[in-house]
């Protein structure tokens, strides 16, 4: 704060030194002569109208303030025109939203039009220009260098400061050429207003000051419904890119970046809601995911939970208005808020909090495109939930939840071909079974057997190496995938996990005996070890060598043993 305090001081005392140097020089050297300044007056509120509601194009503000300006300057010389240029400026700054201070934006760009206002009375002067001259060609000529000067300057300006900030923005660009042939569209604009004035006197700002008025206003509010169009027809092609994920986790990320990308949102969280409490899910901040340590919120804590617990979006236009209320994260920069909820079926889901550097950024009607947007994400997120549920059931065995037979068979199907095109050395294949396992079903009841199935696998899942797949084959059979690992490491990591189950103590409740109680119960395991190329190099044969070795290598011999495939 005090940083910025300085930095307005040092802007308040270059302002000084310029602006009302400059007005007062002007005034002493060029005095306006003749002034009417009813007309003065309508000026001043004609360009102030005409900046604070400029004409958009693709988004972009157009200030066509020359219109009222050339004239001014043309019948009261440049003392009048910086007078109305300066009072213009203000509603350029109520009007753009902006990170910096708006006393700040106030110096920077009075100092500015200041400086461009004398450049482009110079130039028109050097061209052989006159205040009050009806001469038409001459006339022309003088405001066409005007205009130009003006133009000119000002991109110059705007291309040194961004170079100063070290901001990527191309040379050349659509909006530079509009700004120049905006020149040939204010050229007979501002000189048929002058005319007019010279002619028929004040009855022209009704010929033409407020018809102007109002088609740019009618422009306005064309582009402002195109924009919604085009935001509709873009959050149109989100949801149909959400509907196309497969994964939810897929859906969430791409929900995140699309939707901070369509704000322009600096800072965007989205925040899962469970049993009144609001847990944060995803951030994303300059365009990259980033962990947060985020406590959870209860409904009315915070803004987000001020969202859930009154179902209603919040729109804060700038920091001191919510400050008071946030809780634990808000970053220094953040400045205007959009916080929604996020509803499927009557019930939250989730609340999306947006966030903006600049002040005042976001509007009403962005509430409606968001509305939409959050409808095709829940209905996208419960589309991936169905497809996952529905592969989980196709890839996974529902008793132990690992990978099943089919799964199992088109997993070693691509390790063998990565194997055959070098894009790993080795392929191995354990296969492990449980010793005993009908006596455990005879003593202690399938339920029991069917516990320690579960409890195995997720043993067997723990230990699973990096890049590998385990899976449950069938029955009490398991089998790891193990791509660029050789037989012999292959073996150490089999005699480890037998060991490890071996020693490792299963508790259970026997439903087969009338006193239920936990019980402690220890299995052992014979395990099949075969290798790829070593052994052989088709799928179904590598399979079947490592059941083999596990039955008449390691059952055979004696059981809770791991046996290697040998030719």
């Amino acid at each position: 704060m005090k940083v910025a305090n300085r930095s307005t001081m040092h802007y308040f005392i270059l302002w000084l030194l310029t602006v009302p140097t400059g007005l007062i020089y002007v005034f002493l050297n060029y005095p306006p002569v003749q002034v009417n300044w009813m007309y003065v007056a309508v000026f001043i509120v004609f360009g102030f109208l005409t900046t604070y509601f400029p004409i958009l194009w693709n988004g972009i503000p157009i200030f066509l303030v020359l219109w009222v300006t050339v004239p001014a300057f043309l019948m009261y010389g440049l003392f009048i025109e910086m007078i109305v240029m300066q009072i213009s400026i203000l509603a350029i700054l109520l009007s753009l939203p902006s990170k910096l201070p708006l006393i700040q934006r106030f110096f920077i760009n009075s100092m500015l039009f200041t400086f461009l206002s004398i450049i482009a009375a110079i130039f028109f002067d050097i061209v052989g220009g006159e205040i009050g001259s009806i001469e038409f060609w001459p006339v022309i000529v003088a405001v066409f260098c005007y205009q130009f000067i003006h133009t000119a300057f000002n991109n110059i300006v705007l291309r040194l400061y961004v170079m100063y900030k070290k901001v990527n923005s191309p040379f050349f660009s659509k909006d530079l050429l509009v700004d120049y042939a905006m020149i040939l569209v204010v050229l007979p604009l501002s000189l048929t207003f002058y005319y007019l004035l010279q002619l028929v006197g004040g009855g022209s700002f009704f010929l033409m000051g407020i018809p102007f008025f109002f088609i740019s206003l009618i422009v306005r509010l064309y582009n402002n419904s195109e924009k919604i169009n085009s935001d509709l027809r873009q959050a149109g092609d989100i949801g149909n890119g959400l509907s196309e994920l497969l994964t939810e986790k897929a859906v969430i990320d791409q929900f995140v970046m699309e939707v901070s990308d369509m704000f322009d949102a600096e800072y965007t969280y989205l925040f899962d809601h469970q049993d009144g409490w609001l847990e944060l899910l995803r951030s994303y901040e300059h365009d990259k995911f980033i962990d947060i340590d985020f406590a959870l919120l209860s409904a009315g804590q915070g803004i987000a939970g001020s969202v859930l617990e009154q179902n209603k979006p919040i729109i804060y236009s700038e920091r001191k208005e919510w400050e008071s209320i946030s809780k634990d994260y808000s970053p220094n920069g953040m400045q205007s808020i959009l916080c929604v909820p996020i509803s499927r079926n009557q019930k939250i889901e989730a609340v999306l909090f947006l966030a903006s550097e600049k002040k005042a950024f976001f509007d009403g009607y962005q509430l409606k495109i968001l509305d939409l947007l959050c409808s095709y994400f829940t209905v996208s997120v419960e589309k991936a939930r169905y497809m996952q549920e529905a592969v989980t059931k196709n890839e996974r065995c529902a008793l132990t939840g690992l990978y099943n037979y089919r799964y199992l068979e088109e997993r070693l199907t691509y390790e063998m071909d990565r194997l055959k095109n070098n894009a790993i050395k080795n392929l191995s294949v354990v296969m492990l079974d449980i010793d005993h396992f009908k006596q455990v079903n005879d003593t202690y009841g399938h339920q029991s057997g069917n516990d320690i199935l579960g409890m195995l696998a997720k043993k067997l899942e723990a230990a699973l190496p990096i890049g590998g797949t385990v899976g449950r084959y069938g029955g009490e059979e398991f089998v790891y995938i193990l791509p660029g690992i050789a037989k012999k490491e292959a073996v150490e990591f089999a005699e480890s996990l037998r060991a490890e189950i071996g020693e490792h103590d299963f508790t259970i409740v026997p439903d087969l005996v009338e006193d239920k109680h936990p019980l402690v119960v220890r299995i052992t395991s014979s395990i099949g070890v075969s290798s790829a190329p070593i052994d052989t190099d088709e799928v179904l044969t590598l399979l079947r060598n490592a059941d083999r070795a596990l039955y008449l290598g390691a059952k055979q011999a004696g059981r809770n043993r791991v046996a290697e495939y040998v030719k």
